[in-house]
């Protein structure tokens, strides 16, 4: 990482000599945005490993070329909401919007720091705004995340119809297909749970992962539901061997009168 950015700085003064008099602040500005992006870039790889000594490094760097970067603000706002700073945090995300309001990728951020502080409505609304994005690379994610707030609140409905669009995005996103499994499940819509289950389970056999405890009980629910004594079975024996301390486990005992 240190050698990259070295390299970022050294390489103009390589060229310097060719660039002319009409192109030069042109070129200057562009060296400079390009900085700052790879200011930022080291700061969030560094964030994703914890170290954020070394992202607070980055970052300050990126904000001493251009204190109003949104980028930079918002993924200090990630540090400080680690560091339980939230005030800071919230501050940092706001004043990163409020330079930028297309940032999505910030208003992600807000989103979900809202979330983790229980404000559940603020958070849904952020996620909201950000859906609106349609070229936002993560925009599946962005409904995953409208579902589960929806789900805070006490708004089935709205949850699936959220995972449905993040499926509709990404067919193959396990958590959205074990998020509608279980919300058709407690609507008492078996046909639809297990169509959406069936999609699961071929998803966690394809890419040869291991059940969850609730994908296992879901399945446990589903065949039960249809009548299917040996899937129930076999469900609850892999949901023993893998997971016996699970709270799912402890139901499935209560559900065969053991509890």
């Amino acid at each position: 990482m240190k050698i990259l950015v070295a390299l970022l700085f050294l390489m103009p003064l390589l060229f310097i000599g060719c660039v002319t008099t009409t192109d030069s602040a042109f070129t200057r500005k562009a060296d400079t945005v390009e900085a700052v992006e790879k200011y930022v870039q080291l700061g969030l790889e560094y964030i994703k490993r914890q170290d954020y000594l070394r992202a607070r490094k980055h970052l300050k760097r990126a904000l001493e070329i251009d204190e109003d970067n949104a980028s930079a603000l918002g993924a200090y706002g990630l540090i400080y909401h680690d560091d339980g700073e939230s005030e800071l945090a919230e501050k940092a995300f706001k004043r990163a919007l409020d330079i930028d309001s297309d940032f999505t990728r910030g208003r992600t951020y807000y989103g979900a720091f809202l979330f983790s502080e229980g404000r559940y409505q603020e958070a849904l609304k952020q996620f909201e705004l950000a859906a609106k994005d349609v070229a936002y690379a993560g925009r599946a994610q962005i409904y995953t995340n409208i579902a589960l707030c929806n789900l805070k609140l006490g708004r089935n409905k709205p949850a699936i119809e959220a995972y449905v669009k993040t499926l509709k995005l990404d067919r193959l996103n396990g958590r959205a297909l074990s998020g509608i499994t279980e919300l058709y499940i407690e609507e008492g819509d078996y046909e639809q749970a297990n169509k959406y289950y069936n999609r699961l389970v071929r998803l966690i056999a394809s890419q040869g992962i291991r059940h969850t405890p609730q994908s296992l009980w879901q399945g446990i629910r589903i065949s039960m539901h249809f009548g299917g004594g040996q899937q129930v079975r076999s469900f609850g024996n892999l949901l023993e061997e893998l997971y016996p301390e699970s709270a799912e486990y402890q139901q499935y005992q209560l559900m065969l009168g053991n509890g």
